[in-house]
């Protein structure tokens, strides 16, 4: 008989909860799982670093529902994944981070790359874990991962001794691998667990019925109501149903900061994002509302604009998987613990049913009506008028040329960095699309995100859909070496990067508040057309407005990877500022 490794059987554990990717940076210290992992069906990808490694995991995650697996070595490679598992937490993603450790009989003294791994960064973590016996690891693996999908999702680390990975595991730590669980549906999820006993619930609650009907009362009342939703109605994949209460309702619905996709931009009823970059209306209607629905959104500093929302008069319901606000701000007057979809599903059954009818609906949807017409007209890609033939690109020209020829079912992803705030306001997520953006604000999380999002299509489509990233110069520059793994890996995917020669966001803060004493924040050029090319990708170099529609349109129509490189203007150091001249 074959002897069982723990590494074997943590990978067989892996394929049983329906993992389907591993990302990686290798290392020395798990050589035993990657050996398991070439026999297995789980996909294994090398990144050029662990952050890049990181964000690959996390877009997969948000995008699929089902966490990818990112592993990475001792001290160093755990330190640099740590910006990506402080992101998957603040992106209520899931994601499996597995650490190498030190061999146990060399604990505490001074290892190479020896910390204390799950202490370290756990706090950073849902959950996190040293599993030491090569008997159990198996199922603590197991146990992990339905851990970071129950409930509010999130990354957990799991840290494992070198020298226990090659070691016995349980005679029957190895099983047929289970049938996948369902992605993005209401109810609850069952699988075995490792041990083929007790089952691992993921659970999907349901409001009560009198909680239902309390919000639907307080909606019903309402002058001004409005919807502001969040990550949690596209984890349970309740768009349409959200579309069709709104409808229902005549209330208008805002996206919260960095969740656009949350809700058809194109309906009649979509008032904007909130956040960074939000359109002057946003703030605006959210302060005027006497009602806010907050659904599946943990109502955060920059959704909330710096927690100026709700106002002094608004009355705030919140429905959630895990309901209630941190720290001392004042509580929702009413919180239901629910999945967003089986709340929606209930709400529409009462609607249908007739009750609780507004005596408002009429002047609601006149309101919904101006609301709607405001909102469109903030979001209209300024005009830069006549220029002289050397300024360097105008953003809004970009911004302007992607609204013309972005594919329906695009998915886009956004790096942090001033640019941001560009396709924040005057990109609509088109019909059919996705969008991802790191709400913890971390810089290099474009690519490779779209690296982990092409790779996430892959499995929702069996095609190849169209992903676009965006990024900033400073924050591209972080990891631009993931251009390789895009290429290495034969995706779609198109790079768009506006280069302004500094990191703009400081820029503008010591602009306005050190006005002529800026530090640190001027970058050399960089030709990332020309490393482009130098990673076997096409490599475009755009330097006026003129250049600008051609490029854009030939990369998103590209099958391959190809990079636009603009040279933005860099006098256009705000989105709100006014060019001179």
């Amino acid at each position: 008989m074959t002897r069982v490794t723990a590494g074997r059987a943590i990978v067989a554990a892996l394929e049983r909860s329906g993992i389907r990717h591993a990302f990686t940076v290798p290392g020395e210290s798990f050589l035993e799982l990657l050996d398991a992992l070439r026999d297995s069906r789980i996909r294994l990808v090398a990144a050029r670093h662990e952050a890049g490694a990181g964000f690959m995991a996390e877009a997969y995650g948000q995008l699929t529902g089902r966490p990818a697996v990112c592993l990475v070595t001792r001290a160093v490679g755990t330190a640099n994944l740590s910006i990506a598992l402080h992101t998957a937490e603040q992106d209520s993603a899931p994601l499996v981070a597995i650490a190498g450790q030190v061999p146990r009989g060399f604990r505490g003294r001074e290892a190479f790359q020896e910390a204390d791994l799950a202490g370290s960064f756990g706090a950073l973590c849902k959950a996190a874990v040293e599993l030491d016996d090569p008997r159990t690891m198996a199922s603590g693996v197991e146990r992990m991962v339905g851990l970071a999908r129950q409930g509010r999702p999130g990354p957990v680390l799991l840290v494992l001794p070198e020298d226990a990975l090659g070691e016995p595991a349980a005679p029957d730590a190895v099983g047929a691998p289970d049938a996948p669980d369902a992605v993005g549906s209401a109810g609850a999820l069952e699988r075995p667990a490792a041990d083929g006993g007790a089952t691992i619930t993921l659970e999907r609650p349901e409001a009560a019925d009198a909680d239902v009907r309390a919000v639907l009362a307080s909606l019903a009342r309402a002058r001004r109501p409005v919807i502001l939703a969040g990550g949690g109605v596209l984890r349970s994949g309740a768009t349409a149903e959200l579309e069709a209460f709104a409808d229902a309702a005549r209330i208008g619905v805002m996206a919260a900061w960095r969740r656009p996709d949350v809700f058809p931009n194109g309906s009649p009823g979509y008032l904007g994002a909130t956040g960074l970059g939000a359109a002057r209306t946003v703030r605006r209607r959210l302060l005027e509302a006497d009602v806010i629905l907050a659904l599946g959104t943990r109502l955060s500093q920059v959704a909330t604009f710096d927690y100026a929302v709700p106002g002094p008069d608004t009355e705030l319901l919140q429905v959630d998987i895990e309901p209630g606000l941190q720290g001392d701000r004042p509580q929702p007057s009413l919180t239901v613990r629910s999945d967003a979809r089986a709340f929606l599903r209930a709400a529409l059954s009462l609607l249908a049913a007739g009750e609780p009818a507004s005596p408002l609906a009429a002047e609601r949807a006149a309101d919904l009506g101006r609301d709607r017409a405001a909102y469109l007209a903030a979001v209209e890609p300024p005009d830069p008028g006549p220029r002289a033939g050397n300024l360097p690109v105008h953003p809004a020209t970009v911004i302007a040329a992607m609204r013309r020829h972005l594919p329906p079912d695009a998915i886009l992803t956004t790096d942090a960095g001033n640019f941001a705030s560009w396709p924040a306001r005057y990109l609509p997520v088109p019909p059919g699309g996705r969008f991802l953006g790191p709400t913890s604000g971390a810089m290099g999380y474009g690519l490779p995100a779209a690296v982990g999002a092409a790779i996430a299509s892959r499995d929702l489509d069996d095609r190849a859909r169209p992903v676009v990233a965006m990024a900033g110069d400073g924050g591209f520059g972080m990891l631009m070496a993931e251009l390789e793994t895009a290429v290495r890996e034969r995706l779609r995917l198109a790079v768009i990067v506006f280069d302004n020669g500094m990191y703009g966001t400081i820029r503008m803060h010591q602009e306005r508040t050190y006005p002529g004493r800026v530090a640190a924040t001027d970058l050399g050029r960089i030709d990332f057309a020309a490393f482009a090319a130098a990673c076997g990708a096409r490599g475009i170099r755009v330097a006026r407005d003129a250049e600008v529609e051609e490029a854009v349109a030939s990369a998103l129509a590209d099958r391959g990877v190809v990079l636009v490189h603009v040279l933005t203007d860099p006098r256009v150091i705000s989105i709100d500022s006014t060019l001179p001249g």
